[in-house]
Parts: structure tokens; C-alpha cells; sequence
């Protein structure tokens, strides 16, 4: 691996050749209290009626590729101002200056196009798919974990069938080898990944970036996979007020409101809040376990945000703070064997967390800056599982200091050198209280300390190349020295055919039991003796991606995308199930362990108001396992093979209505075996699933109703031997499909203050 990585820079640098491509520079700026212009960072500058977008910069400056489409519009937009746009045809000057002005102004000519519900950035050296804020609106979108229906990228399921815990899978591999941030901090780690994906409501967002392979040096080892970053509403950008209130069928109900405050010239500060339960007693199947767990959340998040223009600093800071219970397993409700034991489940999650990120302009060189990020998690959790609980404590610190700069010509040579510092301690224990168990309790305790180093050079020679070369070297406190090679690579080959290559290093230390919690809803045995023998996991990663433009009818373009990304591991800690029934197994891979996974995708805007999307995806996943000296390689278990996905969304003139529907095919799994390597195995069936919604909108309220799960497709008996919960063949955790059926839902939206 380290010999095709030496071949890939090589041949990466061999591309340093150029024609210049036709590009478009300009900078996005707004009217202070005063009338005075400042830079506005995150304004989304998108061509209309394609899938071509960017995002400003801290200094509110962008660069997007130019179309052919004379007719398009360019149009720079941010929630809370109102949008600015220019004929393509009409752009003369090589520096287009957008000034955006809040609310509506009367008397004035606007161009009204439809946003799509996901840009593929062309300028994005990785290949981003980004979820903007129509798209986190065409389904319920409740949290994290219900972005991803309409991304063939990501798939979603269910841990086991009892706790209501979710995970994601990226490129094949579990979410845990995603590194997850938060405005590019790094979050959902350690035993805030369990039930994580649920806890960041969706009408908090402002979008949803999504990187596949190996991403920049300056967060981390910790990206394997790929990255998932979240952009959450601004304070000094979002709207005054803001109320969302949901209910579904099954009466889970759901209240989101979030306000923004503009302090003075330099200070605004928000107000996240969210407030969610479902009480009901659920049991479609009749197994006499409910389908989903009763569950109540709250979660509060605290945003302030400092600009300074004189002075070239701009900070932002908050704090959250969220609480959640679940209650899930068999209840009186659906269990009507008197004087029976009940298997139930009883969940805690308490979170706080304090963060702060400072750039400050420094020098005279344009460009040139330091970027402080410090960040404090405190996560407890409690768990019970019938006869079983796991409890623990994270208390983690994260610190990265950051200096970027360029040398010579600011357009070609750029660079960013920082040291960084990560502190984690768990302190956790397992019980297991099964007639049978040999190991009823143990202590799991960890602690790392990793103080770090890096440096990223990026070379651009002209517009149509830019290559990424990153090094970092970590010293963790408990596995030695660590170092992170990664390189990127985009090339044009014209204005509308674009290829991408990654090629990169990952590591990651595991939480098996926080990890893997579904496993604790079941009658298997821990075997807790290896945990703490388990070395760090190590993968490389490396990808490509081709993506053309093709222009169609109209003026408008339709994109079409390929990738394969192909992981290798070096180590992995293997989750052994297969060996024995009555038992799970952790240890370090011995023999081969990878992921090969290729997508195409095709998004098009056919007529006025009418986007298509669809894309297919195919996973080889293979693990080795290892038994009495023997080594087995196997299809990962519980991962499907392929996924496809087609999304059609049509919007009236100024959007007052929008119509919405998605269809999903998931393939089989191979659904693992239950008595050694020699016992037969089986395989799941393929499914179908489809959603649809429906939206009215006007200037202050959006009025929706949807359906998901419109076939009412469920997984059959999910649940192993649910007749005797307490017996040895009890086990809820091989879930492949859907546990809940057909779901209804409604809700409104409702803006309140200035637009």
C-alpha cells in the first residue's frame, strides 16, 4: 500500500499541466445597521436550474466553474436576505460583487428559482455531496439520522429491534469509520455515536456535507471512510423566529424552535431548542415487544457569533446541553401473561458540551490567518437491557490550532500547519447477570491522551488543477506514534468532465461495547477478557471519481457521476458472532479485510420546477474471521449489496406547492450464521420502500403531510425466540429491513419577525 501510494503522488503530480478553464470570482457581502458593506461566510452562490453551487468563505469571497447556458442565472442567496442574481450572459468584469440586503424589498425585480435538494459541488476537491436546506425539507426529516432517505450515498438501519438505536453506513462500512463534525468539529465520538445520529433535530440544519475517502489532515486520523459534516442555522443569519411542530400516526410528537438575535454591529446570539416523545404502546407484529421504545428528548443549543471587520477576527461560541430517556422492550401494554417477567430496556443519555472557534486575520498577506478550535464533551449514559446494563462516562477535549498561509502567488501556492491536541477518558463497566455468565462485572477503562502536528500544502498552477498533499504525526498516549498521509487531486479535463482522486490513511480506537449496543439486546456472552487487548484500527483509503455535465434540452445541464473507493485495513477489531451461537467475540484482524464500493448518480432539472435524481450502488464488504487457527473470509453480515434510488420533486411558480416522492430498492444481505463457519447460511430478501410528501407554502407558514414507508414493508419476526426473552436463544439483534411500517405525518412551519 505504501508503494501505490508513492505511485499515486507521483502520477498525481505528472497532471500539473494546464489549460484555464473559464471560472467565475466574486465576493458576497451585506448591509450592516449602518449601511456598511461586511463579507457574509456560508452564502450559498449556485447557477440556476443545475446542481452547480458554493459556498463564501470567512471573507465572504467564492469561485465557481462558469456554464454555457447564456440564459442561467447566478444567484447568491443566505436564509434571512434576500437573494441577488445575474445573467450568466450579461457577466462581463472577471470579479462579480453580490450585496445582499435582508427582508423583501418592495418595487424591485426578483428572480425566483428553485433550490435543488442536493448540489455536487464542481470546486470541492473531494467528492461532496451536499444536502441543502430544500433538501432536508422534502421528507419529515425529524433528525440526523432521517436526512439520508433521498442519498444513495448513506443507508440507515436499526442496531436491534428493542432500543431504537440507529447507524449509518457509509462506502460499505459501519458510520463509526465516518468522521462525523459539527461546523468542521469533530463530534459524535466514543459513546455519543450510539444513539447520536438522533440527536441533532433536522430543522436545526442549513445542510449536510457528505465526503467520501480520505478527507484533509487538519481534523484527524479518525476519517476512514469518508466525512459528514452539518452546518447548523447562524446567528447573525437566520430568521428572528422559527416554529416547527410535527405528529405522526404512532403520536410521536415533535416541537423545534429556534430565534437569532442581532445584539449590536458585532454581536448576534440564537436560541436552538427541541422537545420530542412518543408515549403510545406500539406492537404491529404481535411479538409481544414493542416496535419502537417510548422515548423523550429534549436538547437546547446555545450559538453566539463576533465579527469584527476592523480588526479581522470573527468567533464563534456555544454550548449544549441535551436529555434523553428511552423505555423499550416488552410492557404490560402488549404482554398479557400475568405474573410474567417483562424484558425490558431503560436507556439514559445526558450530553453537554462547550465549544469555541476564532479566526483572526494576521499579516498583511491576503489570506493569511490563525484559526483556534477548542471544544469539551461531558457524555453519561445508562443502560439496562433486561439482565444485562452497560454505564459509562466521556469526558473528551479537543484543541486545534491552525495557521494558514501562501507562499509567492496567493492563487497557486497555499498551505495550513497547525498542532492540535485530543483527550479522551471513558470510564465505563459492563454487567452481565445471566444464570449462565462467567464475567457478571467488569470494569472497561480508557484513557489517550494525543498531542499532534500536520501540514497541508495545496498546489493550484492554473483553474483547472488543484492537488491537496497532507501529513500529520500523533502521539497517542497508549498506542505510540501514528502518522496520516493523505492526498487529493481535481482535474478538468474540460469546463463539464471532472476527475477526482484521494488516496489516504486512517486510524480510529474502538468502543466495541458502546459500539456495538444492539448486542447487548440479546442472550450472548461478552467475551470482555480481549477488550482491552484490542489493538488500533488502521486502514487506507483510496478513490476515484469522474463526474460529467451533459448538457441537455433548454439550456440546462444534467450531472452524471462515478465513483469507486476501496478500503484495505491493516488492522480491524473483528465483532465475531458467527463462531458461536451463545457467544460474541472481539479481536484483531489476521488476514484480509476491505470494502469495495461503486455508485453512479444522475440528477437533471427537466423542465421549470421538476429535478430528477437517481443513483445505484454496489458494496463488496469482506471480512476475515478467525477460528481455531483457521481464518474465514466472509461477506460482511447485515450489509445490503446494493442500494438504488430515484427521486422525483416538482415545485410550482414561487413554490407555493411542492410535490415530492422517493423509491428505494435495497439488496440482500447475507444474514450471518449462527453455529460456526461450517453452519448454512441464508439471505435476506430484497425490498422496496417509498416515500412521498406534499407541501404548501406561503411567505410565512409551510403546511406538509407525507407518508413513509408506503408499502408498509417490515422485516418479519425480527426477533429471535421472543417467546422466552431470559432464554439462551433469545437475540433481537440480526436486523436487516424496516422495523416500523407505514408511517403518516403533518406539520407546520411558521417564521415570525422580518423576512
Amino acid at each position: 500500500m505504501r508503494l501505490i501510494f508513492l505511485y499515486m503522488l507521483i502520477g498525481l503530480c505528472g497532471y500539473c499541466s494546464g489549460v484555464y478553464a473559464q471560472t467565475i470570482k466574486g465576493s458576497v457581502f451585506f448591509l450592516n445597521a449602518k449601511g456598511e458593506k461586511e463579507p457574509l461566510s456560508g452564502a450559498n452562490i449556485y447557477v440556476s436550474d443545475t446542481f452547480h453551487g458554493v459556498y463564501s468563505d470567512v471573507n465572504g469571497s467564492f469561485l465557481i466553474d462558469k456554464t454555457n447556458n447564456k440564459e442561467a442565472y447566478l444567484i447568491a442567496s443566505f436564509i434571512g436576505f434576500m437573494p441577488d442574481s445575474i445573467r450568466i450572459g450579461n457577466i462581463q468584469s472577471n470579479h462579480i460583487d453580490f450585496v445582499l440586503s435582508e427582508g423583501v424589498q418592495l418595487g424591485e425585480a426578483v428572480v425566483s428559482v428553485n433550490q435543488q435538494g442536493t448540489l455536487l459541488s464542481r470546486t470541492s476537491v473531494l467528492k461532496t455531496e451536499q444536502i441543502t436546506s430544500t433538501g432536508l425539507m422534502k421528507m419529515a426529516c425529524c433528525n440526523l439520522s432521517e436526512s439520508f432517505e433521498n442519498s444513495a450515498t448513506i443507508t440507515v438501519g436499526f442496531t436491534d429491534a428493542v432500543s431504537g438505536a440507529k447507524q449509518v453506513q457509509l462506502l460499505g462500512l459501519s458510520g463509526i469509520y465516518c468522521q462525523m463534525t459539527d461546523e468542521n468539529v469533530p463530534t459524535l465520538r466514543g459513546l455519543a455515536s450510539t444513539y447520536g445520529w438522533s440527536y441533532t433535530p433536522g430543522y436545526w440544519l442549513e445542510s449536510v456535507q457528505i465526503s467520501k475517502g480520505a478527507s484533509s489532515v487538519i481534523n484527524g486520523y479518525e476519517s476512514v471512510s469518508g466525512q459528514i459534516n452539518v452546518e447548523h442555522k447562524k446567528p447573525n443569519k437566520s430568521e428572528p423566529l422559527f416554529i416547527n411542530l410535527f405528529i405522526d400516526d404512532a403520536k410521536r410528537m415533535e416541537a423545534n424552535v429556534t430565534t437569532a438575535t442581532k445584539l449590536n454591529d458585532k454581536w448576534s446570539v440564537s436560541l436552538l431548542a427541541h422537545r420530542s416523545r412518543e408515549k403510545d404502546v406500539h406492537d404491529d407484529n404481535g411479538d409481544t415487544f414493542m416496535d419502537m421504545p417510548k422515548t423523550e428528548l429534549i436538547n437546547l443549543y446555545n450559538r453566539w457569533f463576533y465579527l469584527d471587520g476592523d480588526k479581522g477576527i470573527q468567533s464563534r461560541f456555544g454550548v449544549k446541553f441535551l436529555n434523553e430517556t428511552r423505555i423499550g422492550g416488552q410492557d404490560s401494554a402488549c404482554h398479557d401473561a400475568e405474573g410474567a417477567r417483562l424484558y425490558e430496556t431503560h436507556i439514559k443519555n445526558r450530553n453537554f458540551t462547550a465549544y469555541n472557534k476564532t479566526g483572526i486575520a494576521i499579516g498583511d498577506k491576503e489570506g493569511q490567518s490563525l484559526g483556534i478550535i477548542n471544544s469539551f464533551t461531558l457524555h453519561e449514559q445508562k443502560s439496562t437491557f433486561g439482565d444485562k446494563a452497560f454505564n459509562g462516562v466521556q469526558r473528551s477535549f479537543y484543541s486545534n490550532w491552525m495557521f494558514s498561509s501562501h507562499i509567492g502567488n496567493y492563487t497557486k501556492h497555499k498551505y495550513m500547519a497547525g498542532v492540535s491536541l485530543v483527550y479522551d477518558n471513558y470510564a465505563t463497566d459492563f454487567e452481565d447477570h445471566l444464570k449462565y455468565s462467567e464475567t457478571p462485572y467488569t470494569e472497561i477503562n480508557r484513557e489517550e491522551l494525543v498531542p499532534g502536528a500536520f501540514v497541508e500544502y495545496t498546489f493550484i498552477p492554473n483553474e483547472k488543477l488543484t492537488f491537496i498533499a497532507g501529513m500529520r504525526a500523533d502521539y497517542n498516549s497508549k498506542y505510540g506514534w501514528l502518522y496520516t498521509p493523505r492526498a487529493n487531486l481535481k482535474y478538468s479535463f474540460t469546463e463539464d468532465i471532472i476527475f477526482r482522486l484521494s488516496a489516504g490513511r486512517g486510524y480510529r480506537s474502538a468502543n466495541v461495547i458502546a459500539e456495538n449496543i444492539g448486542l447487548l439486546a440479546s442472550s450472548r456472552r461478552i467475551n470482555v477478557d480481549n477488550i482491552k487487548k484490542l489493538n488500533m484500527e488502521n486502514a487506507w483509503n483510496c478513490g476515484v471519481n469522474l463526474t460529467y455535465y451533459i448538457p441537455i434540452w433548454g439550456g440546462r445541464t444534467a450531472t452524471l457521476s462515478f465513483d469507486y473507493f476501496r478500503t484495505d485495513f491493516r488492522n480491524q477489531v473483528i465483532v465475531d458472532i458467527e463462531r458461536e451461537r451463545h457467544n460474541v467475540y472481539f479481536y484483531n484482524l489476521e488476514g484480509l479485510s476491505y470494502a469495495n464500493a461503486f455508485q453512479i448518480d444522475l440528477s437533471a432539472t427537466l423542465f421549470d420546477g421538476f429535478d430528477l435524481f437517481t443513483a445505484f450502488r454496489f458494496n463488496d464488504t469482506q471480512i476475515t474471521y478467525l477460528e481455531g487457527g483457521k481464518e474465514y473470509r466472509k461477506e460482511k453480515p447485515l450489509t445490503s449489496r446494493y442500494r438504488g434510488l430515484v427521486n422525483l420533486a416538482y415545485a410550482t411558480k414561487f413554490k407555493k406547492w411542492v410535490f415530492d416522492t422517493t423509491a428505494q430498492i435495497n439488496g440482500s444481505t447475507r444474514i450471518p450464521g449462527m453455529n460456526g463457519y461450517g453452519s448454512q447460511e441464508r439471505q435476506s430478501e430484497a425490498f422496496g420502500v417509498l416515500f412521498a410528501q406534499i407541501t404548501k407554502n406561503t411567505r410565512r407558514f409551510d403546511i406538509y403531510a407525507g407518508v413513509e414507508n408506503i408499502l408498509d414493508y417490515k422485516q418479519q419476526d425480527p426477533i429471535i425466540d421472543y417467546k422466552t426473552p431470559f432464554g439462551e436463544e433469545f437475540d433481537s439483534s440480526v436486523i436487516w429491513g424496516p422495523l416500523m411500517g407505514r408511517k403518516i405525518y403533518c406539520g407546520i412551519r411558521w417564521r415570525i419577525g422580518k423576512l
